[in-house]
């Protein structure tokens, strides 16, 4: 399985930026779609812009997408007393109700569809993370039924009208099984994951795969400076080649917020 994103090594231009940029005006609305085809009330899922394939009126076009994965319908015995998301294997949290769900947000005609690809699909799976790489959707870790997933590399690719689930062969160690991370594609290159819970602690780790060089191979990073404490369930923002955190610091014992 080859993993490839458009624009590698390309030169950014950043003269100009912040004094032309004007934001427009967003508004929310609700989506269409079949009952049977929205993803439904959920938590923990993931979703992630796609590009289009081809060019718009040739044969075999497809339109930029959104693509839902995963996710919890129901929790079970949720009486943690802080409101954070509690380790695996306690007797607070079981994700039952995870899913390996795939629906699809079609940008063009802003309609739902569940779509069922090729292929052996990742387990069921909530709190995992996901990352556009060129037109496929890369999925790793998360929690299910039985605990943490494995840290092994799903690739969803959307290529084709049908999409089909590969299993990307990674040498050597990598991040291990996590939940709560963040995991991102840096500079149309680099995907980077960082941070989560090994079901034991929170984490602070980096590490970075090249998504250009085979064979492929997750590497742990040390980067120099003060870097966030351990930490889970964070938002973030990637500009040209760098990732900012805004980080929410989780400990078992309650939560405390820092803004990086």
């Amino acid at each position: 399985m080859t993993l490839a994103a458009a624009g590698a090594g390309k030169a950014y231009e950043l003269s100009s930026v912040y004094a032309t940029f004007q934001p427009p005006a967003y508004t929310y609305g609700l989506c269409n779609g079949e009952k049977e085809d929205n993803p439904g009330p959920r938590c923990g899922h993931t979703l992630t812009a796609v590009d289009a394939v081809g060019e718009e009126g040739s044969p075999g076009y497809i339109g930029p997408r959104l693509i839902l994965f995963g996710g919890a319908t129901a929790l079970e015995n949720n009486a943690t007393t802080s409101g954070a998301l509690s380790s695996p294997g306690s007797s607070s949290i079981r994700l039952a109700g995870a899913t390996a769900d795939v629906h699809c947000y079609d940008i063009s005609s802003k309609k739902w569809s569940r779509i069922t690809p090729l292929g052996e699909p990742p387990t069921p799976r909530a709190a995992h993370v996901a990352a556009a790489v060129g037109t496929m959707v890369v999925i790793q870790g998360g929690i299910g039924p039985a605990g943490l997933s494995s840290e092994d590399l799903h690739a969803l690719d959307l290529t084709q009208q049908q999409p089909r689930w590969h299993k990307v062969a990674v040498q050597g160690s990598g991040p291990g099984p996590r939940y709560g991370h963040v995991m991102a594609l840096v500079g149309q290159r680099f995907l980077m994951a960082i941070g989560g819970n090994d079901g034991k602690r929170p984490l602070a780790d980096v590490w970075a795969l090249d998504t250009s060089a085979k064979p492929y191979k997750w590497l742990k990073l040390e980067p120099e400076g003060e870097g966030p404490p351990p930490c889970m369930l964070v938002s973030y923002l990637i500009f040209f080649r760098s990732i900012s955190l805004v980080m929410c610091r989780h400990f078992v014992k309650g939560i405390m917020s820092t803004l990086l």
